[in-house]
């Protein structure tokens, strides 16, 4: 599902982190228990860590990962609440997800589909 969403880029548009369209790094942070509400289908976290604790915790499942240096996770982030522990040292991770605002994108390019203006690779419609 995530892989139609970077099939449907502008101009043929390629994404370096195929199945996902975006990425984030967070360094050195410390998250409070949340839902990443926006987010469609699984992000994907990279741990990035030279030091102790920053264990990940999954609170519906009830789950603790101790996530050490290359260790990768996957996990549906809008519907699971989720945070990290305290740690010492150093530690950053990146997550990989996908918006829901894409869909639109799918749908109707956001609207514009049907517009006189608007040329995309995957519309009917071109600009003369």
């Amino acid at each position: 599902m995530l892989g139609e969403y970077v099939n449907a880029l502008p101009c043929g548009g390629l994404s370096p982190i195929y199945p996902f369209l975006g990425w984030v790094m967070n360094m050195n942070s410390l998250t409070l228990l949340h839902r990443d509400w926006l987010d469609e289908g699984v992000c994907m976290i990279l741990a990035i860590f030279d030091g102790e604790g920053g264990e990940l915790g999954l609170m519906e499942p009830g789950i603790i990962l101790e996530l050490r240096n290359g260790d990768v996770v996957i996990f549906p982030s809008s519907q699971i609440s989720h945070f990290n522990m305290h740690y010492r040292g150093c530690r950053a991770a990146l997550v990989f997800h996908s918006d829901k605002s894409t869909k639109g994108w799918l749908e109707d390019r956001n609207g514009w589909d049907h517009n006189i203006y608007f040329r995309s690779s995957n519309s009917n419609n071109y600009l003369i």
